[in-house]
Order: structure tokens, then C-alpha cells, then sequence
């Protein structure tokens, strides 16, 4: 009688029992406690694919597939002969799990000797490595004979067997265990290695840019190029050549901070007021008027005439110039006389200047008679050279 009341004891005990070496003594999990990963199929990742079709989970349980499962299979099956029949090149990738295995580390047992605790590890659940791998294999070939005889091609199949690796739901009870017992299917859709869609004359599977921009030229990655690798790509580079560290702005071309025409990088002078013409450095042109009078004149001889056209020119092409016309004497005469001479000289050139339509208002006049020569009044040529009118540009 005793022993019939302990054996009726003990298997009402037991569900309460079973699962008791997954948990410590304060009833918390402690196998497993980590994040728990969906399937992992990176071993397809060895080429470049247009798309990625998953499907829900085909589950198992007690070792055989569930009811439920063959809804899902026929449309996998729907979905495969689609792309085949679309002539899409496509790899179906079929991955085996089971539940958690039970020869790890974090493993416990109840090693009393008692005749209970002795029931209970003879009834707990239990699976090690190679028994999940095994099964997990089972369960992939499963579902890739299935595929097989609906006339898929078993070239395009691909099957993996992860184990207990991969746990998708809970281990903490038997129901979330089985829920791990289960296959993935994917299908894998290549990309067409000849197409170039955005016709650079790199296919898509190899263009790193694929978006270009028509008509851009590019490199063997199919990116735009940027020959003077200032950060503007050729295609929208309106200044191609730019040499090396100099700063561009969007449109690919040196800055030019004065707006004189030449970028900062060559300008020796960078601050320049707008409307002045330059030189090649960046540096306002510089014009001289050099006129020389007969003794005792202040009229601008016929030969001379062409400098004065010259000039003019120059006047009217830069605005912003105005200028100081000064007149020189030599030594001879007496020096009031020689300081209106030099005077009139400069009015002569005013008035011609004005004449050929320079703006009277950008003129002005001034006289030094004999007081600042150029060359000795003891010769003839150095006389010469001082009978003369100077030109001082301002603005």
C-alpha cells in the first residue's frame, strides 16, 4: 500500500518537477539569457541579390510537421514557379531548428539521490548537440523533399541545419520549446548581371553608384569621376582642372572673392574694387600718358595725337579710374612764366581728353612748372625730357 501512495505522490508531483533544474533557487531563467536570434542565413551573402522573399516559419511538432504548415508550403510553392516562371534566377534557402539542446554549460541537474529527484532526471526534458543537429537536418530535408516532388529543382535549393544555435521563442517551458522546432524559407532573387539601369556602362551588379546621373562619365565602380578631386564631380564641373587643395565652390570653380575675373588662388591682389579692369595677377591695369611740348607751347603736337586716343580709350573702359594730368616745364623762361605754361599744357590735354569723350568730371589739372625735372636742363635732350605732362590714376 505504502509503495502505491509514493508512486501516486511522486507523478502527481512530477509536472511541477520537470522543468525545475531551468530555473535557481530564487526562480529565475537562467539558461539561455541572452537575446534570441530569427534565422540566420548568411551563408547565401556570396552575391549581390534584387530581392529577399520570406515566408512564416514551417513548425513541427512531436517530430512531425504541424497541420497548419501545408497552407504555407503551397504558397512558397506558388511563389517559387512565379519567379521561375518570370525568368528570375533564384536560390530557395531552407533552414532547419530545433529546440534548446541540453549538453551546455548552463545545464543543471538535480543530483540528489532521492527516489523523486531520481524520477524527475529521468523524465526531463533532454537533447544534446549532435541529437538537435541531426534532427534540425531532418526537418530541412523535410521541407526540400517536399519542394523536390512538387518539381523544384533541387539545384536551386540550398539547405542549412542550425540547431539549437537559433532560438526564436522562450525555452522556460515545453510549449515555447517546441515553438523552436521549425524551418525558415527564403527565396533569393539575383540580380540580372546585365542590367545597367541607369545606363553608365556599369551592370548593377557591380555599380556602386547606381543612380548616375545620364550622360556622367564614370569609373569601373560605376561612381561619377572627379578628375581634379576637388569634390565636384566632372559632370557638373564648370572648372575641370582646378588645381590641387584649392577651395571650389559648388559648381566646381576657385573662388573669386573681388569679382574681378581672377580666382584668389592667382590674385597677388585680392581686395580690388569692383569695376576696375585687371591684369593677369589680379592687379588693376596701369596706364601712363607721356607727352612731350615744344619750347614755349602747350599744343599737343599731330604725332603725339595717337597717345591721346590711347588714353581716352583707357578712360572710358575703366570708370572708375579718374585721373590728375600735371604739367612740367623746362628752366628756361622766367619761373612764373614756366608755372602757367605747365598749366596750359595740362588744359591742352584735359580738353583733348574730354573731346574724345572722356567725362570732364574725372578730370583734374595741376602745374609744376619747373620745379620737378626728370632729366639735367643743361642739355638739350634733358630740356626735352622735361617739357612734359604726367598722368596719376585714382579712384
Amino acid at each position: 500500500m505504502n509503495n502505491i501512495v509514493k508512486f501516486v505522490c511522486v507523478f502527481t508531483l512530477l509536472p511541477l518537477f520537470l522543468y525545475g533544474g531551468t530555473y535557481d533557487d530564487n526562480y529565475k531563467i537562467i539558461e539561455n539569457n541572452k537575446t534570441l536570434n530569427i534565422a540566420n542565413d548568411n551563408t547565401l551573402m556570396l552575391g549581390s541579390f534584387s530581392n529577399i522573399i520570406r515566408f512564416n516559419m514551417i513548425s513541427f511538432e512531436s517530430g512531425e510537421m504541424s497541420s497548419d504548415s501545408d497552407k504555407e508550403l503551397k504558397k512558397i510553392i506558388v511563389a517559387i514557379k512565379k519567379n521561375l516562371a518570370n525568368k528570375k534566377d533564384i536560390v530557395v534557402s531552407i533552414i532547419g531548428y530545433t529546440s534548446p539542446t541540453t549538453d551546455d554549460q548552463n545545464e543543471l541537474t538535480i543530483d540528489s539521490d532521492t527516489y523523486a529527484n531520481h524520477l524527475q532526471n529521468m523524465f526531463r526534458y533532454s537533447m544534446d548537440t549532435n541529437e538537435s543537429l541531426k534532427l534540425s537536418k531532418r526537418y530541412a530535408d523535410d521541407i526540400k523533399k517536399f519542394f523536390i516532388d512538387n518539381n523544384i529543382s533541387k539545384d536551386i535549393l540550398v539547405t542549412e541545419y542550425r540547431g539549437g544555435k537559433d532560438l526564436a521563442f522562450s525555452d522556460e517551458t515545453d510549449e515555447g520549446m517546441d515553438l523552436s522546432n521549425r524551418v525558415a524559407v527564403a527565396i533569393y532573387i539575383k540580380e540580372d548581371a546585365t542590367i545597367d539601369s541607369d545606363g553608365d556602362g556599369v551592370y548593377d551588379i557591380n555599380d556602386d553608384c547606381p543612380g548616375t546621373f545620364k550622360g556622367a562619365k564614370v569609373d569601373e565602380r560605376g561612381c561619377p569621376v572627379d578628375s581634379d578631386k576637388d569634390g565636384v564631380y566632372d559632370y557638373m564641373d564648370r572648372c575641370p582642372a582646378t588645381p590641387k587643395d584649392v577651395k571650389v565652390d559648388r559648381n566646381g570653380c576657385p573662388y573669386d572673392s573681388d569679382k574681378d575675373g581672377i580666382y584668389d588662388y592667382m590674385d597677388e591682389c585680392p581686395n580690388t574694387i569692383l569695376g576696375l579692369e585687371v591684369d593677369v595677377k589680379g592687379c588693376p591695369l596701369k596706364e601712363t600718358l607721356e607727352l612731350n611740348f615744344e619750347r614755349n607751347s602747350a599744343d599737343i603736337s599731330e604725332s603725339s595725337y595717337d597717345k591721346i586716343l590711347e588714353f581716352a580709350q583707357f578712360l572710358k573702359d575703366n570708370k572708375v579710374y579718374k585721373v590728375k594730368i600735371i604739367g612740367h616745364t623746362d628752366s628756361v623762361g622766367k619761373t612764373g612764366v614756366n608755372m602757367i605754361l605747365s598749366q596750359e599744357r595740362a588744359a591742352s590735354v584735359k580738353k583733348a581728353l574730354v573731346f574724345e569723350g572722356v567725362d570732364a568730371s574725372r578730370i583734374t589739372t595741376e602745374g609744376k612748372g619747373e620745379f620737378e625735372p626728370i632729366q639735367s636742363n643743361r642739355t638739350p635732350e634733358g630740356r626735352k625730357a622735361n617739357r612734359r605732362i604726367e598722368v596719376e590714376l585714382f579712384y
